[in-house]
């Protein structure tokens, strides 16, 4: 999402915080649907800074996909790094979400705390500016981006200022450990239910160049069926319609662990017949540290049991992954997918003697009657605003407001965008 703009690809419906493709030969030649998988998998994550450093940025290495396969991108005003930049790479795209420099100050003007120890799995939903008040300190970041091909490889890295390269950025750490679930289907099997077999297989992450095996971690799976279509723009952590609950645990815990000649499975596999009544599933992946012993010869994790953490094994919360799908009925995906649009119905003159300038908007779509504001004065981080809203205490000079609405589904409308100067 540029600047909150969406672009769809060719064969593709692009939708804030979630994609919908269409994969060939997902159901049988003999019903009327066809199926359409909904990644909210390495387009919608929440990613938690435990780096010991304040940090400046985020970059997401996608091997396997083109610049055109980006249908969008989460970013400005709903996160402090803003729209990223999409810069083509060998065999890949490279994402990179930064920071501004202040060449005057010779810094970065923005950067993600340290998360606070330990990492509560409950955090997630303070990720972005929509989720909670306390996104500036909550040391967490939430990206998104749309896909319509599936990369085969992703790389997460946080960034931090390069001390040899003024105003420039470099990786700390050797990547984020966060799978992007691969999903596909295969056809329902004989009987009434029409509905195919969904498969979502999360792999663990490789090893590092020189090592047998990589570093292993924990993962819990919670999923959901309905007979209703998913809301891709809900699928952030805390939101109803993504499954927390005891009773929607899919796997209470496996660990795993990337590599070769290890004891432990390489990747998590899940598969399931959609309910013959229901048109979508979501799933929550949790990723945690392995906090347990490893073989010192070939670095084999050697956990009491590989599906229970015991005493001192399992660590910080590395980050969530949410994953959505909704069949589709003769190639149309309901549900309300229609972004509000908003607009000024008061505002300063563009140049005024007055010290408290009142705004007042108004936001309209096909569905809500009702929509929340955020606001962002003078490019601070947004966050929910009343409307109207008077701002006071303003010094003299050129400020800048920037507005957008959300609709009951979640739909945020382009930002709008005001400066004025008070004399």
């Amino acid at each position: 999402m540029r600047a909150v703009s969406m672009v769809a690809a060719a064969g593709a419906t692009a939708l804030l915080l979630g994609m919908i493709v269409t994969i060939p030969g997902a159901a049988s030649a003999s019903t009327k649907h066809t199926t359409s998988v909904t990644f909210g998998t390495i387009n919608n994550f929440d990613v938690f800074n435990d780096t010991g450093q304040v940090t400046n940025g985020f970059e997401i290495e996608l091997d396997g996909v083109t610049s055109a396969d980006i249908t969008y991108t989460f970013g400005a005003p709903y996160e402090r790094y803003g729209n990223p930049t999409i810069t083509p790479i060998t065999g890949g795209v490279d994402v990179i979400y930064a920071s501004p420099w202040d060449s005057v100050a010779k810094t970065f003007t923005q950067g993600t705390p340290m998360a606070p120890t330990p990492i509560q799995p409950t955090a997630g939903h303070q990720c972005w500016t929509g989720g909670s008040a306390t996104y500036p300190t909550a040391g967490c970041e939430h990206f998104g981006l749309g896909l319509a091909a599936n990369p085969t490889n992703v790389v997460y890295q946080w960034l931090v200022a390069d001390p040899v390269n003024q105003g420039k950025l470099m990786p700390i750490g050797g990547g984020v450990p966060i799978p992007a679930p691969q999903w596909s289907t295969t056809p329902a099997p004989p009987g009434p239910n029409p509905h195919p077999v969904i498969h979502a297989v999360a792999p663990a992450p490789e090893p590092d160049v020189g090592q047998q095996l990589g570093d292993a971690i924990w993962v819990k799976v919670y999923m959901h069926q309905a007979t209703s279509a998913s809301d891709l723009n809900h699928l952030v952590s805390g939101d109803s319609q993504v499954p927390e609950s005891a009773v929607e645990v899919e796997t209470g815990w496996l660990l795993i662990q990337g590599g070769v000649g290890g004891g432990l499975q390489t990747e998590l596999a899940n598969g399931d017949q959609l309910g013959p009544n229901n048109h979508s599933v979501v799933r929550k992946y949790q990723f945690f540290k392995y906090t347990g012993p490893y073989n010192s010869e070939n670095h084999e994790a050697t956990p009491v049991n590989d599906s229970q953490p015991s005493a001192g094994e399992r660590g910080n919360l590395i980050g969530n992954q949410m994953a959505g799908l909704n069949l589709a009925v003769a190639g149309k995906i309901p549900g309300d997918r229609v972004r509000p649009v908003a607009f000024f119905v008061k505002k300063p003159p563009l140049t005024t003697t007055a010290t408290k300038p009142t705004f007042q908007f108004r936001a309209t779509d096909d569905v809500s009657l009702t929509f929340k504001y955020f606001c962002s004065r003078d490019k601070k981080i947004p966050s929910r605003c009343t409307n109207p809203i008077t701002y006071s205490g303003l010094a003299k000079g050129a400020h800048t407001l920037s507005v957008y609405a959300v609709d009951k589904a979640g739909n945020p409308s382009k930002a709008l965008f005001y400066r004025w100067t008070m004399k």
